[in-house]
């Protein structure tokens, strides 16, 4: 294992670039940043493939670039990299199958793997997240989150701010949405557990879509699906003239329901994405 240290406190920026294994980044309020190394498993070509890391920390920003190999890495173990750095830091992280995971808080994630999952906190200002089979999560997001996969799913337990999701195949959840939320699949399921107000821009091929609206929230329908069922729990509603909330939903043949939302605070449980 390799280790090293930066003295600091104040948050920076970490550039992560690793083909393979796993990313651990943890933000707190410490007074250096850690970095440890290792190869994820053992083999004739780990300790060298340890030293041809280079880690480099100058002026606020800590980059950690692993070696390139062409093709598949078969043969070469993959590298176990575990940071901790001051909270509010900014990360971004380039792998090719290695997961990718962030607990405390960060200010910025901008995350890119092709099988790796993607795991966060709270990120409090920009999210980006770009897999091809991997799943994304995360717990908080903040002003602006943009999520695209293929074939993974996408899973955020609260967003703070507008948030866009695009998918092949790979279903949507988000169990609370503060701001604005848009969500494009073509045969993944989209369900976006409370929203209170901006828009709801909702498109997918043969997926389902449930959207659930808060209660005494003023809301403005446009619903369409060409083979699918249109439901909506809200028919009984008292009309309102203070409209806040704005949902749009298009579906080839999926179903599109529009439920009442569960009253938030009273059951933790109803406000986590739908599994």
């Amino acid at each position: 294992m390799s280790h090293w240290e930066f003295p600091g406190s104040e948050p920076i920026d970490a550039f992560i670039d690793l083909a393979a294994g796993s990313v651990a980044v943890t933000a707190k309020a410490a007074d250096a940043t850690t970095v440890s190394l290792a190869a994820s498993r053992f083999g004739r070509n780990a300790d060298k493939l340890l030293s041809e890391v280079r880690v480099s920390f100058d002026n606020g920003r800590l980059e950690v670039v692993g070696p390139k190999r062409p093709g598949l890495w078969r043969g070469h173990p993959g590298l176990d990299l575990t940071i901790t750095l001051p909270q509010a830091s900014r990360c971004a992280v380039h792998t090719a199958s290695a997961d990718v995971t962030s607990t405390g808080e960060l200010a910025e994630l901008d995350a890119h793997t092709a099988s790796g999952d993607v795991t966060a906190a709270a990120v409090t200002r920009n999210l980006q997240a770009v897999t091809a089979s991997g799943d994304v999560r995360a717990e908080e997001t903040g002003d602006v989150a943009d999520v695209r996969t293929v074939s993974g799913d996408v899973r955020i337990t609260r967003a703070g701010g507008d948030i866009q999701a695009r998918t092949a195949s790979g279903d949507v959840s988000i169990a609370a949405a503060a701001g604005s939320a848009t969500a494009t699949t073509a045969s993944g399921d989209v369900r976006i557990g409370n929203m209170a107000s901006g828009r709801a821009d909702v498109n997918t091929a043969s997926g389902d879509v449930v959207v659930g609206v808060a209660r005494d929230v003023g809301v403005y329908l446009d619903l369409a699906s060409l083979s699918g069922s249109v439901t909506s729990q809200l028919e009984d509603a008292e009309p309102s003239e203070d409209v806040t909330l704005e949902v749009r939903c298009r579906s080839l043949s999926g179903d599109i329901r529009i439920a009442r939302a569960a009253s938030t605070g009273t059951d933790r449980r109803q406000a986590e994405p739908a599994g």
